[in-house]
């Protein structure tokens, strides 16, 4: 299944686990919206879905920039880099016209591994330089 949280996702910032948990709530229902129904029947309820999560991962990923701004984070270039990778594959949403149901599980997969990979190895550096720099 795709868009599992797991608690190891969170940093122990507020704001940002708030912001994650919501990514994982929309990537949720696409899911079992693509697992459960036929995607050339609902594909305009899919496609809705699918601008959500594109509109909110790249809103998400704004408001954590700004945050790692505001915090002072020294990795942040190459963080914004890899931001930058995933918001130029979800712009490419709006271009998908109306494809196969293999092309939206492989789509759903791939932004599901991201964000999992991205919070777990990327975004826990933002949580290991917020821990050492309250000590």
């Amino acid at each position: 299944m795709y868009f599992e949280w797991k608690n190891a996702y969170e940093l122990g910032v507020e704001e940002v686990d708030k912001q994650h948990n919501k990514l994982f709530r929309i990537g949720r229902n696409l899911s079992v919206l693509i697992q459960t129904t036929d995607i050339l029947t609902n594909f305009n309820e899919i496609k809705q879905i699918l601008g959500e999560l594109k509109s909110y991962t790249i809103e998400h990923f704004s408001r954590e920039e700004q945050f790692m701004r505001d915090k002072g984070y020294p990795d942040l270039a190459s963080h914004i880099m890899e931001h930058d990778f995933l918001r130029k594959k979800l712009l490419k949403i709006d271009r998908l016209g109306h494809p196969n149901h293999e092309t939206i599980v492989k789509l759903v997969s791939f932004v599901s591994d991201w964000i999992s990979r991205h919070i777990l190895i990327s975004d826990m550096k933002i949580r290991n330089y917020l821990l050492r720099e309250k000590d």
